[in-house]
């Protein structure tokens, strides 16, 4: 397949180790928070034309994950911003926040 990326929200971390399950294609991305589970993360795939940078200088959100993204066979595009949010609506009721 032809994914490069691939966001997830809510997904499995194991919260002695901060870690979540691996794919040997795909690198994983997380928040580097060891105190707080993060629930967002990006697969980025390992073998892909596409190299990216974490972010976290903009950023140590656990709910937030921005990385660049630039094409190393083409130096003359632009860099894209990819964001991943995690944005809980409260459950209270007649709350919109």
């Amino acid at each position: 397949m032809n994914i490069d990326f691939i966001l997830f929200q809510e997904s499995f971390v194991n919260t002695n180790t901060m870690t979540t399950i691996s794919h040997s294609a795909y690198y994983c991305i997380m928040s580097e928070s060891e105190e707080i589970r993060s629930r967002v993360m990006i697969f980025a795939k390992k073998f892909s034309r596409f190299q990216f940078c974490q972010k976290s200088d903009i950023c140590s959100d656990t709910d937030m994950i921005i990385i660049d993204i630039n094409d190393s066979l083409n130096s003359e595009t632009e860099v894209i911003q990819l964001i991943n949010i995690y944005n809980e609506k409260s459950l209270t009721e007649n709350n919109n926040e």
